[in-house]
């Protein structure tokens, strides 16, 4: 915190010189957000710390994947670095999973799942060149978003032939780019057309390339293997977009939107392993996951008595993840053969929803109300499966199964969730005083179906059972401006997540392994409550933001944890023998801290900077799990970006020169029970630039870790197990390019 603390301090005694010596002719223009309220606010105007990225930024930072996306965002990381089943999703101030919403125009990416070491279904659904705008709320935001907003919200909105027309009938875009980490090569193609009444746009995106270097030596197989293990890799991803608007009240907007990604590997590092002593002679996969939506959202823009907008979307998304593994292995025994034996675990997801909106622009007098309200329906059908095919001996015996395959690891469940929310935003003082209360109720039911297949593969487990419950989430914000260019904000906002699915009803047995999975239908909703305070200064200067906030959260949920009713047997049920897991409500976690971002003109400095200007974000966080007394491993160490970025006069040509830093993670930061590693602290140095060839071409080129540091991220830690943990590394030094031609 000393660290912290120093450069607060220094701050505060520069930015009064500043803003005194300056009578500054430009303020930092706002940036406009929808996450934070549901409706468009300038970001200054909301009690919330909430991060924008633009599709300029994305392409100005080289962005190819979602982890990419928020490489410069301290305190929101996403992991999966070294990992067979890629990158997972977000993790917000050490809230990360199914704990953090991300939607996609609106609608909920699928959940993430895993069971056992072959299916792990992640949500890196999203191809980021599509990306318009990518907005991220910290902290709690169930009051407008209901489930899974437990730790913060990720709205991805991907771009329209608006965005491209620019007032021109047509439009065609070609891109073209290269990324020597991982040998990948991206084609795009981007095709609008229209009028004001009727516009569409067809964005293709093809990615092919092979698996991300590390910065390890060892290409080796088995777990001393620091290489990455080999892959090759396929994204497709195709979003259509169709606007028709027959008056100016009146908007239709009907979207596709696809995402395939096919991946193979050679997974060296399992070879010559050995699992209940059974030696892995050697181990691949071909996994597979896409998602498909399809939604229609209409919008009205008139005054009426009870609205002066209103919003529709209706929505149906289908995802499944399918993930194949073969491998040849040698039972213990003097006298065994050599088999090869098949996995095929398989995700699926499909929801449909609606989702009904109104704002209302109220006056009375000096105080104006900006009431927003609605309501949302969605219904998500989850199933799981997973096929051991057959297990051959090489002499070409079939080999007995010790379980029935097909089965199920939780039984196909339908979650059906009702919601009605308001918020008032309220404008007092002629705008220098904005209160935001808001409340919202949920009420979800889930029915679960046994069928043949569930039953089969889980023999004497007991029936599953339906559960139903409500939660109401509310917050408060208020924003007060003392001045133009200071504003102080603060919040108190609750979230919640649903028991899940396959927390509820998770079901699997093995006699062979001499262990079951039990469901508990008495789990109960996981809840939190967050406060966060902060302050913006800002003018022709720049701008700075201080936030400081503390998250209580009860009820989490601990997946698959020794089942409490059979704690005096060590956990074995006396009926069967079998050491029995279930998932139980057990933790108390608190997670506090500080986020320090700004930027500063260099211009006042001298006038031939202008156009430079000097970046910085920082967020340093701690955590504990209360009931166990243990740090919680979801925190991220501290972590800070400084940044001089330099636009030219001319709009030609600049860039971007990033330190990203990192504190290592030693064991008094770790908890005590997990298996995972040490890591040490490090600072990589990136480097960005364009240039505008001409109107109609524009280079992007980026070299990344200049100082070739090898160094692993905390976040890839949590996949590293007994694995040699520089196989989890980042690349050394690296270079992309981007090709941009606009027609």
């Amino acid at each position: 915190m000393r660290i912290v603390n120093r450069i607060i301090s220094s701050l505060l005694m520069v930015i009064p010189v500043v803003t005194s010596a300056a009578e500054l002719e430009a303020r930092v223009d706002d940036v406009i957000t929808v996450v934070g309220t549901r409706t468009e606010r300038a970001l200054n105007d909301v009690a919330a710390s909430i991060t924008v990225k633009t599709s300029d930024d994305i392409e100005r930072e080289l962005t190819r994947n979602i982890a990419d996306l928020v490489r410069f965002e301290p305190g929101i990381t996403v992991g999966g670095t070294g990992d067979r089943f890629g990158l997972g999703g977000f993790n917000i101030r050490g809230i990360g999973g199914n704990r953090v919403l991300t939607i996609v125009d609106g609608v909920r990416i699928s959940d993430e799942f895993s069971f056992g070491p072959f299916l792990s279904a992640r949500r890196d659904f999203v191809d980021v060149d599509s990306i318009y705008q990518a907005e991220i709320a910290r902290g709690p935001i169930s009051s407008l978003y209901g489930s899974d907003a437990l730790g913060g919200v990720v709205a991805l909105r991907t771009k329209t032939a608006e965005d491209y027309l620019g007032g021109e009938s047509t439009y065609v875009g070609l891109k073209t780019g290269y990324s020597s980490s991982d040998q990948s090569v991206q084609t795009a193609a981007t095709l609008a057309a229209g009028t004001q009444l009727l516009s569409a746009m067809l964005n293709v995106s093809h990615r092919q390339g092979e698996e991300q270097e590390t910065s390890g030596r060892n290409d080796g197989t088995g777990p001393t293997r620091e290489e990455a293990d080999p892959q090759d890799t396929k994204t497709t991803s195709i979003v259509v977009k169709l606007n028709y608007q027959p008056t100016e009240k009146h908007r239709f907007e009907l979207g596709l939107d696809t995402y395939d990604n096919a991946t193979d590997s050679r997974l060296l590092s399992d070879y010559g392993t050995l699992s209940r002593g059974t030696l892995v002679n050697s181990r691949d996969s071909e996994d597979e996951k896409d998602r498909t939506r399809m939604s229609l959202a209409y919008n009205f823009s008139g005054v009426l008595p009870f609205s002066d907008e209103i919003q529709v979307l209706a929505y149906t998304q289908d995802s499944e993840t399918v993930q194949f593994t073969l491998e040849n292995r040698l039972p213990p025994g003097p006298t065994s053969v050599a088999q090869n034996r098949s996995r095929n675990s398989i995700f699926e997801q499909q929801i449909d929803g609606i989702l009904v909106s109104a704002r209302k622009d109220i006056e009375f007098g000096s105080v104006v109300h900006r009431l927003v309200y609605g309501s949302e329906y969605y219904s998500t059908e989850n199933k799981t499966l997973r096929d051991g095919g057959t297990t051959e001996a090489l002499t070409g015996v079939t080999v007995r199964e010790f379980f029935p395959l097909p089965t199920r690891d939780f039984p196909v469940t339908e979650v059906d969730q009702l919601a009605f929310f308001v918020q008032d935003e309220i404008e007092l003082m002629n705008g220098r005083l904005i209160l935001s209360p808001g409340i919202r109720y949920d009420d979800f039911e889930a029915k679960a179906t046994s069928d043949a297949i569930y039953l089969a593969g889980n023999p004497g487990i007991s029936a599953p059972e339906d559960f139903s419950d409500s939660e109401v989430t509310a917050k408060l914000g208020v924003v007060y401006e003392f001045t133009s260019d200071l504003s102080i904000y603060g919040n108190v906002s609750e979230g919640f997540r649903a028991p899940p699915y396959d927390d509820v009803n998770v079901g699997f047995t093995n006699f062979i392994g001499g262990y079951k999975t039990i469901s508990n239908a008495a789990l109960e909703s996981e809840t939190s409550i967050g406060y966060e305070i902060g302050t913006r200064l800002r003018g022709g200067w720049g701008s700075v933001n201080v936030a400081v906030f503390k998250n209580d959260y009860e009820n989490f949920i601990e997946s698959l944890a020794t089942a409490p009713a059979f704690a005096d047997s060590g956990g074995i049920d006396p009926a069967d023998g079998l050491l029995t897991f279930q998932s139980v409500n057990l933790s108390e976690v608190e997670i506090k801290g500080l986020e320090l971002s700004g930027e500063l003109s260099l211009a006042p400095l001298n006038d031939s900077l202008e156009g430079s200007a000097f970046k910085f974000a920082l967020a340093y966080a701690e955590g504990e799990n209360i009931a166990a007394a243990e740090p919680l491993d979801s925190i991220e160490p501290l972590s800070a970006v400084f940044g001089l970025t330099y636009d030219a006069p001319s709009g030609k040509w600049g860039g971007d020169l990033v330190f990203s830093l990192a504190k290592g993670k030693d064991a008094s930061d770790i908890n005590s029970t997990s298996a995972r590693n040490e890591t040490s602290g490090y600072g990589s140095l990136d480097l960005m630039s364009y240039l505008q060839v001409s109107d109609s071409v524009r280079v992007n080129f980026g070299l990344f870790n200049v100082t070739d540091k090898q160094y692993v991220r905390w976040a890839d830690t949590a996949g590293v197990g007994a694995d040699a943990i520089e196989r989890f590394s980042q690349p050394g030094i690296n270079a992309r390019i981007d090709l941009r031609v606009e027609i």
